[in-house]
């Protein structure tokens, strides 16, 4: 509230100065919201866009890194996608329906999230089914081909919510990872910090910040 109260001083002491309209600018021009509604819409986009598929994709990359016999299938898959390609061909939608393996490791990334700090306070959460070993077995092992039975595990866990408020980018979201990891597990090698882990806080953070020691490498190389 304090930033849309700021830039409307600046848009009175600019003296109808011609600038750049930005999104702030869009929300705040929209006479039908009040404060409260400007600031929930701001909130809720940088929701969106920071904790969502960045966030994701962090674990994914943390996750595979721990587990290098699951990234060497990941990139057998990438590979045969790109086998089938020519040089410089992008990626389509009917490459991204054969990445199954890829959409079990984003699944699972998305299930096993974060761990809680012992002597924290925690509050009720959704997703709290997704670690509850009545629901999954060994909830705290990270195991995308738990997800090769998808209709059975979707009833298990809410990382896009459900009915009418479920994520309306969910799909997009995963298409994005999924194109991303095709480039990563095909064209580098990375570790991680020995000690790196993920922590809420109350989003999703990592201990050391998820720094990478990563390289180029030649394409189909073990």
């Amino acid at each position: 509230m304090g930033m849309i109260k700021e830039r409307e001083r600046e848009e009175e002491d600019m003296n109808n100065a011609i600038r750049e309209e930005d999104f702030l600018d869009s929300i705040i021009s929209n006479e039908d919201l009040n404060y409260e509604e400007k600031v929930s819409i701001v909130l809720d986009i940088l929701l969106g866009g920071f904790e969502t598929s960045a966030t994701t994709l962090s674990l994914v990359v943390y996750f595979l890194a721990k587990s290098p016999n699951l990234l060497h299938k990941l990139k057998e898959e990438h590979a045969a996608i790109r086998a089938k390609k020519g040089d410089g061909e992008l990626l389509n939608w009917e490459d991204y329906q054969k990445m199954e393996f890829t959409q079990c490791v984003i699944s699972e990334a998305l299930r096993c999230e974060y761990v809680i700090p012992k002597g924290w306070k925690v509050f009720p959460i959704f997703t709290a089914v997704h670690l509850d070993p009545s629901l999954h077995e060994n909830p705290f092992e990270f195991n995308p081909m738990r997800w090769t039975d998808k209709a059975k595990m979707n009833k298990k866990t809410t990382a896009f919510g459900g009915g009418v408020r479920v994520c309306p980018g969910g799909e997009l979201g995963k298409l994005q990872i999924a194109f991303f990891l095709h480039h990563l597990v095909l064209s580098y090698r990375w570790k991680i910090k020995s000690d790196e882990m993920p922590i809420a806080h109350p989003y999703v953070e990592f201990k050391r910040g998820m720094l990478l020691e990563i390289e180029p490498t030649k394409f189909l190389e073990d």
